[in-house]
Formats: structure tokens, C-alpha cells, sequence
């Protein structure tokens, strides 16, 4: 019986890959053939190019963004530590709040 499901993975995986090349090669063959333009090799879609001090990078969004995701994560955690023994927790909490002060202040 195991000498069958030592198998079954490998043969598994070969179909799964054989059926995924027919559909990426009928995909390939069934798409419409895109031109190439010069355009397509333009910096911007307008076409512009603009000089690089003119482009600014604000870390503002980043930043957000950083706290977005220590807070969510950090309550899907508490969410799920209830019945958590307290040590772990108060580790987590602590790993949090040294997380919040490693996030740049600029």
C-alpha cells in the first residue's frame, strides 16, 4: 500500500505540469501578436523625459504603510493569543513595541 503513495506525488506532479504546458502553449498560440513600438521604451507613458532632480521619493507612504502592517499583524496575533501563556505575550509585546521604534522618524 505505501509503495502506491510514495508514488502518487511524483505522478501527481508530472500531470499537473504536463497540463499546465498545454494550456500555457494554447494560451501563446490563441493570443493576438502585440506590435512593438518605440514608445514602449520610454521612461513614461507620456513619453517625457523628466531630469531626475525633478523626481522626489517621500517616505510618508512607506511609513504608513510600515505601521499598517505592524499593527495588523500585531492584532491578528493578540486576536489569537487569548488563551496564550502570559511569557509569550508579554515578549510579543514587548518584540512590538521595539518594532515600533525602529521605524525611521524622518
Amino acid at each position: 500500500m505505501w509503495e502506491n503513495l510514495i508514488l502518487a506525488a511524483p505522478i501527481a506532479f508530472i500531470i499537473i505540469l504536463v497540463i499546465y504546458l498545454v494550456m500555457y502553449l494554447s494560451g501563446n498560440l490563441m493570443a493576438p501578436k502585440h506590435e512593438h513600438t518605440p514608445g514602449e521604451l520610454a521612461p513614461y507613458a507620456c513619453g517625457e523625459d523628466f531630469p531626475a532632480e525633478y523626481i522626489q521619493l517621500s517616505i510618508q507612504l512607506y511609513r504608513f504603510a510600515l505601521y499598517f502592517v505592524i499593527f495588523d499583524v500585531a492584532a491578528f496575533i493578540l486576536a489569537i493569543a487569548a488563551n496564550a501563556p502570559l511569557i509569550p505575550f508579554v515578549l510579543y509585546l514587548a518584540t512590538l513595541l521595539a518594532a515600533l521604534f525602529v521605524v525611521p522618524k524622518r
